[in-house]
This record gives C-alpha cells, structure tokens and sequence, in this order.
C-alpha cells in the first residue's frame, strides 16, 4: 500500500487506516454502534492483520450483525497476535458478555490483569462484573434446582438487608 502510515506502539499503520478507525472509535463512544460497525469493517478492509482493528471489527460484529463465530475469531486472534493490550481484552470481555459467557469475560479480564497489573481500565472492568457467592449448597453444582431455589431465597434476605452480607464468603468468578 501507497501513501503515508502512522506508526502506533510497535506496529505501523497505513494513515488511511488509522483515520477510519478513529472515526469508528469516536462512532462506537457516541453510542452509534451501526456506524462504527461500517467504519471498523472499512478499517479492516485496509488493514486486516492489525490487532485492534480486528479486535473493534469483531465487537461490532457480534453487537450488530450477531456473527459470533467471526467476531469471536477475530477478537481472541488480536489478542492472541497482538500483545494482550487492555483495549484488546476489554474488547474480548464484551464479547463474550454479549453472548451471555460471563465466565469467559472474568477469565479474560484476569489474565488482562496478569500482563498489565493495576492497570485502571481492566481493574474497572473487572470490579463492573462483580463477584458471584458461594452456591449455598458448596457439594452441589450452582445449576443444581437446589441451589437456584435456595440462592433466590438467599438474594431475597440480602436485598432487603444489605447489612446481612458481611458473614457470606464471596466466590471468584464462577
């Protein structure tokens, strides 16, 4: 490709490219996914091996047309090609939020926060997920029909009582 690039960390990018994928960022800000979706894939059309270019191009693939199967693909390749940059995992979590995999985001986020400890974004995430308790019945699998009817009687005591939470033990992730 012709023309001048932009060098971004330790990669370079054609400036074409680099200019639709701010345009799809500032799209995706202003809560104008359609219109990011176009741009990213346009930025993607120009320069499909850049990790956050794929990274965008998948989320909005996912939110938008509801290609999990590409989205997916492309958004665990940028991380996967590209060093585990926040923005890329952060983008990893969504996706697997969107499809209702909210294990995979913990996961996802947690292993963010290996390579980049107390970075600010993924610790925001990370805390935005919350955490999950302990199934009430621990030798029982949390989808047990035990467990679901005694974790909603469980929910409703605490919600009424937020004081009532101190001497519950907190699950990681699961």
């Amino acid at each position: 490709m012709t023309g001048p690039t932009v060098q971004a960390g330790d990669r370079t990018l054609p400036a074409e490219a680099q200019a639709i994928l701010d345009e799809g960022l500032r799209r995706y800000q202003d809560g104008d996914a359609e219109g990011a979706h176009e741009a990213f894939g346009r930025a993607f059309r120009r320069a499909p091996s850049d990790p956050r270019i794929q990274s965008w191009y998948g989320l909005t693939l996912v939110l938008v047309e509801k290609n999990s199967n590409l989205g997916v693909v492309l958004v665990d390749g940028a991380v996967r090609n590209g060093r585990p940059f926040p923005e890329l995992v952060i983008n990893q979590s969504r996706v697997a939020i969107a499809l209702g995999q909210r294990v995979r985001a913990v996961r996802a986020l947690e292993r963010g926060l290996a390579f980049n400890p107390g970075d600010p974004e993924l610790l925001r995430e990370r805390i935005g997920l919350g955490t999950r308790r302990r199934p009430v019945v621990p030798f029982l699998s949390r989808r047990n029909w035990l467990n679901r009817v005694f974790g909603r009687i469980r929910h409703g005591w605490t919600t009424r009582d937020p004081h009532d939470r101190a001497g519950d033990p907190l699950d990681g992730e699961g």
